[in-house]
């Protein structure tokens, strides 16, 4: 197979100055979403609020916050059906509005549990906001590059996004070291990379936007989506069903991991703030951009059932050694951990971008990613919550038990990687099988 495009070469030359513009707009949004990652979010508030709140409410809101992300990809039905028939940079534009109010907000949260409450609040909104951006960005890919180009240019915005992201982490958990206070600061500065994300966005372009405009509307309720287009969906496509089920899976044990992980490294470990921020978020983060061309090619090369296939034995180790790192409490595993999940990462976020391809017909792509970020909000509700949980339940039983919490995302991991290896060869059998004579 050859190499696949970077992303100069595989955009026509009059599409490379709007994909510099766009590129310039997720990096400067970067910021932002780099103090409301998961890890960094988690970490905040186990240091922030660690003595202001009783130990199971602490637990429960680190969950929340670290899985606000994936939660907040519920209202993706939402966000779809409000999208259809607008103008879509004037709606990425309005959304970043609300997204920089999100931080105001959290910028002014005292140490309290009325401000904690307050922060958990403005964190879900700005992940709510944020999947509108995610979900209407999708259209804004489909109709700008081809496929070629579109993966190039999304692993592109992946590995800026990810040095980004993790440099930030990595600056958010020093900050809080050395003095917790500095939260407020760091939402303000962060709302105001937003207001620059949202004028860079304003001077995007959208391919044939009028004719996209007039068939959406055109399309009346067929076009929007809707529970039961989701419903009517995961019906009609047995494919998509079994994939996304064995990524929910999956998915639910990744998620799982890293509320309890931060417990044990703040509460077991007794590491500092910043370790636990590279430990959970920004080294993961970073080896975002070294695996992202790995993974490119091999999703250009095969079907996204297989990618996942092979992509989900990487999830697998990290899950492995971060059990065994906790339990142990060995440092050096859990470091091996993160490097794995980073790994792992990077091939997941591109299969969250574009694997929905593979089974979607062009019309309807908004509503097959839809479909794959509602049920990933399913899981994001419950899985963090559930992994913070767990480790509450375990420490109250018998102190120091709580790591073995991690137990339960490495058995969903392993039951999520055993179902993509049976599709991939349900898949491989049904093309031998259309290939006969």
């Amino acid at each position: 197979m050859p190499e696949p495009p970077t992303t100069a070469s595989a955009l026509p030359p009059m599409s490379r100055p709007h994909a510099r513009i766009e590129l310039s707009a997720w990096a400067l949004l970067a910021v932002p979403n780099g103090v409301i990652a998961g890890a960094v979010s988690g970490v905040l508030v186990a240091t922030v609020y660690a003595d202001g709140v009783a130990g199971w409410v602490l637990a429960l809101a680190v969950g929340l916050v670290t899985g606000a992300g994936p939660l907040a990809n519920v209202s993706s039905i939402i966000w779809s059906r409000w999208s259809r028939g607008r103008d879509k940079i004037r709606s990425l534009a309005a959304l970043q509005a609300v997204f920089a109010s999100a931080f105001l907000v959290a910028a002014v949260a005292p140490p309290s549990p009325a401000g904690l409450a307050l922060l958990a609040a403005a964190v879900l909104t700005a992940r709510i906001v944020w999947c509108g951006v995610v979900t209407i960005r999708a259209s804004l890919w489909r109709a700008n590059y081809s496929r070629r180009a579109r993966t190039a240019f999304v692993a592109r915005v992946q590995a800026v996004v990810a040095v980004i992201v993790a440099v930030v982490g990595a600056a958010a958990g020093l900050l809080l070291d050395l003095d917790p206070r500095a939260q407020r600061w760091m939402f303000l500065a962060a709302a105001g990379f937003c207001l620059a994300g949202l004028v860079a966005l304003r001077r995007l372009k959208l391919r044939g936007q009028r004719r996209r405009l007039r068939a959406e509307l055109a399309g009346g309720a067929e076009n929007t989506f809707n529970l039961n287009s989701l419903k009517r969906i995961l019906a009609n496509d047995p494919n998509y069903r079994r994939y996304l089920g064995c990524l929910f899976v999956l998915g639910s044990g990744t998620l799982m991991a890293t509320a309890p992980l931060i417990l044990v490294l703040g509460r077991d470990l007794s590491v500092s703030a910043v370790t636990q921020v590279l430990i959970t978020g920004s080294l993961p983060t970073l080896l975002i951009p070294l695996a992202t061309p790995y993974w490119s090619r091999k999703l250009a090369e095969r079907h996204a059932i297989a990618y996942r296939a092979l992509l989900s034995r990487v999830f697998v180790a990290a899950a492995a050694a971060a059990l065994a790192g906790a339990t142990l409490s060995w440092l050096p595993l859990l470091w091996l951990s993160a490097a794995l999940q980073g790994i792992a990462s990077a091939g997941g976020m591109l299969g969250f971008s574009l694997g929905h391809d593979d089974f979607a017909p062009e019309a309807r792509s908004v509503e097959y990613l839809s479909v794959h970020i509602t049920l990933a909000g399913v899981r994001g509700l419950t899985a963090p919550l559930i992994g913070a949980a767990s480790y509450t339940v375990l420490e109250a039983w018998r102190p120091g038990a709580g790591a073995w919490s991690l137990a339960l995302p490495l058995a969903l991991v392993s039951a999520g990687a055993v179902g993509f290896a049976r599709l991939e060869r349900h898949l491989n059998a049904s093309r031998a099988r259309a290939a006969m004579p």
